[in-house]
């Protein structure tokens, strides 16, 4: 998991005393860096949209934390506290080993439909399931053993604790026994009003009316907040998604898409991604809106069976952005493609995922956000022009390999 660079592990900052007369020697005082940064000012992490149009303002990128390279599980924003004891842990008596996740978020009303069929292991017999979930309401909950029914349960059988556990406990009616299942969830919930889990980020669509995308950021404990699962990093499954999103969006995750189908009504289409490796929650991401791209190809990927000499399999990498802003990423694009080439070559390990995006987003919590395959950056950070400072052109190169170097 990514944090803020470590102030501890900064060169100590001296400030020179006040002299009490002119032949007094100056001293100096050592102040830790994590001291000064305790002392800045909270500012509000959302800024108008005429103020996110505009990519140069190293100022306004210093008072937004221009350092951040991605989420804290220490941020001090009231929205996100990581400090878990084994208390705080989930019980092991159910794991999970895939998500089959379907959402349909409604960026009208800002609800949220959806349901989630999870195969699991019932490690210890059990008579109910404890995972995490916040923000949700559980309406029903199925479990199947090799097609064969063994539980059914609605809502009033799932009980909340709504304090800083998160979790959602399902009471069922006979006790489990050990064995292979499939936990079938339906459950409602709400597009977020800060920059965690699922929520709507300002930007301009292709008519250059303002318009709002669908962003997520799980990082550190916020899959919780969009789908029940067990949110802890140390429980790793594998994922396959399923949105329905507006048909003139661009849906993008981890993976890329296998299949999109139009419904019939109510202006939507339904996006099929293919199923991922086995990794965390909180690399799990989604990104909706009316989005361009330009690309590139890489030779990062596996080694070629038989070829000679040992060739690498080609790897896609895209930067995604708003279309007014599609020439502004370049730059971008070129400085990821030969980041990736250097990592694959410095440690002789092929990238895992046959495609990278990056993308552009004008309201993000962190300067860059390491998701596996889909990697999000604040707009500042990939937009570079003819006329961006040097300063802004090294924080570009800086963050894309930070971020990319988690792959």
């Amino acid at each position: 998991m990514a944090l803020k660079p470590d102030a501890s592990s900064h060169n100590d900052v001296s400030t020179p005393a006040t002299p009490t007369n002119p032949e007094t020697t100056v001293t100096t005082t050592p102040i830790k860096m994590a001291s000064v940064i305790a002392t800045k000012p909270v500012l509000p992490l959302s800024p108008p949209l005429d103020a996110l149009e505009s990519h140069e303002h190293e100022t306004l990128l210093e008072a937004q934390g221009g350092d951040d390279i991605s989420a804290d599980s220490t941020e001090t924003s009231g929205v996100v506290t990581l400090s878990a004891s084994n208390g705080d842990l989930l019980p092991t008596t159910v794991t999970p080993t895939h998500y089959d996740i379907h959402l349909r978020p409604d960026l009208v009303t800002g609800k949220v439909s959806g349901s989630v069929a999870i195969d699991a292991h019932i490690n210890e017999a059990t008579s109910r399931i404890v995972l995490h979930a916040k923000s949700i309401a559980i309406t029903r909950v199925v479990i199947y053993h090799c097609g064969t029914l063994l539980a059914s349960v609605g809502g009033d059988s799932v009980t909340y604790d709504n304090g800083e556990l998160e979790m959602a406990t399902i009471q069922m009616p006979h006790v489990l026994q050990p064995a292979s299942v499939q936990v079938i969830i339906t459950f409602m919930g709400v597009l977020c009003e800060s920059m965690y889990g699922l929520y709507r980020c300002r930007y301009r669509d292709r008519k250059g009316e303002p318009s709002v995308m669908l962003v997520t950021q799980f990082q550190a404990k916020c899959a919780r907040l969009v789908f029940p699962c067990w949110d802890e990093p140390a429980i790793k499954a594998e994922f396959t998604l399923t949105l329905s999103v507006p048909s003139n969006h661009t849906a993008l995750s981890n993976m890329p898409v296998v299949q999109e189908t139009e419904e019939l009504s109510g202006g939507l289409k339904t996006v099929y991604f293919a199923r991922s490796p086995k990794m965390s929650t909180y690399l799990l991401a989604i990104v909706s809106g009316e989005l361009d791209y330009i690309e590139a190809t890489t030779l990062t990927g596996e080694i070629i069976p038989n070829s000679h000499p040992p060739q690498r399999a080609a790897v896609a990498c895209r930067v995604y952005t708003a279309a007014a802003d599609i020439d502004k990423v370049q730059f971008s694009l070129d400085t990821a493609v030969q980041v990736l080439e250097l990592l694959v070559d410095m440690f002789g390990c092929a990238y895992p995922l046959p495609k990278l995006d990056l993308v552009a987003v004008p309201e993000l919590e962190a300067g860059g956000m390491e998701n596996w395959g889909l990697v999000l950056f604040r707009t500042v950070r990939l937009f570079i022009t003819s006329q961006t400072s040097l300063w802004i052109r090294q924080k570009a190169v800086y963050v894309i390999a930070h971020e990319l170097s988690h792959q």
